[in-house]
């Protein structure tokens, strides 16, 4: 069994590990959402290699990180987390992760909507292409849901997805024909017959993320535009993101473009799509647009994956 040593807890050590809070190329250091879930899953690992009578970062090699492996799929963890988990490991201890052996995460090629249609998707599907909302939230709303705030149009999605507040915003050059379809009053937009059977809202929602995205990239060469749309992302995050309200990286980070690597980028020039994103277009668009707050859920649900 190893014996502690200075260093102190195992944890401590995996954390602390040099280069493991840096980018890949070791230009800036990882985001805070990125920090959050290493600390996560090294706290996780570290109790896991503790049981193993592992109290040293330098007595974990590949088996020792194989026997991980295999304790993750025993538990039943999915192929993404199984590599979520590995990342920080490996980057600790220098140990290539493509030398592990994993199940192979088949999310970046997985087809959501597999058995749904292209037909008619009815008035929701006519809004949607200028909202890009899930079909559960385009069932919850009213004709008053449109509100505008410094000087820009959102529409609110009361109780989205896990139950939270939400605000989605409507590109400007999309608000004449969004205004259209509200009237004011507190009735549901549209009753269960508007909606089309078995169509893609999903799929919608998707190619809605991919346009708004390469609008922004554009839109954000103009120094003055990047500004005020990080300005007004930043007002979003301090508002509605009550988990890491006061975490929101500031504009210079934005500077560093986002690199697909691994099975995304491959799809992504599969695809003919881009692999290398303007950061703070994917953020906007993220946050902005989709309701949520990690750039890698929208590449890997969205800008990505087909």
């Amino acid at each position: 069994m190893g014996n502690r040593n200075n260093n102190g807890s195992l944890f401590h050590q995996l954390i602390n590990a040099p280069g493991l809070m840096e980018r890949q190329d070791l230009s800036q250091p990882v985001s805070f959402q990125t920090k959050e879930n290493y600390c996560n899953w090294c706290h996780k690992a570290a109790a896991v290699f503790k049981s193993y009578g592992i109290r040293n970062l330098s007595e974990i090699g590949k088996d020792e990180i194989q026997r991980y492996e295999t304790q993750l799929e025993a538990e039943g963890k999915s192929a993404s987390t199984i590599h979520n988990y590995l990342v920080p490991i490996c980057k600790a201890t220098g140990i290539a992760i493509k030398d592990i052996r994993k199940p192979i995460r088949a999310s970046s090629e997985f087809k959501r909507s597999a058995n749904k249609g292209r037909g008619d998707g009815g008035k929701p599907a006519e809004l949607n292409k200028y909202l890009g909302l899930r079909e559960g939230d385009l069932k919850r709303l009213r004709g008053d849901s449109l509100i505008y705030k410094n000087g820009h149009c959102y529409v609110i999605v009361d109780k989205g997805k896990g139950g939270k507040y939400q605000e989605q915003r409507v590109c400007d050059k999309d608000v004449a024909e969004v205004q259209k379809f509200f009237d004011g009053s507190h009735r549901k937009l549209f009753i269960a017959g508007d909606f089309g059977r078995n169509f893609d809202y999903h799929g919608q929602r998707r190619e809605y993320a991919m346009s708004i995205c390469a609008y922004y990239t554009e839109q954000a060469k103009d120094p003055k535009f990047r500004k005020a749309l990080y300005k007004e992302v930043a007002t979003q995050w301090h508002q509605l993101n009550k988990k890491h309200r006061g975490h929101l990286e500031p504009l210079s980070f934005f500077d560093q473009p986002y690199v697909l690597r691994g099975k995304n980028k491959d799809l992504a020039i599969k695809q003919g799509r881009p692999w290398i994103l303007d950061r703070l277009a994917l953020r906007a668009t993220s946050v902005l647009h989709l309701a949520h707050w990690r750039d890698n859920v929208t590449v890997q649900s969205y800008l990505a994956k087909r």
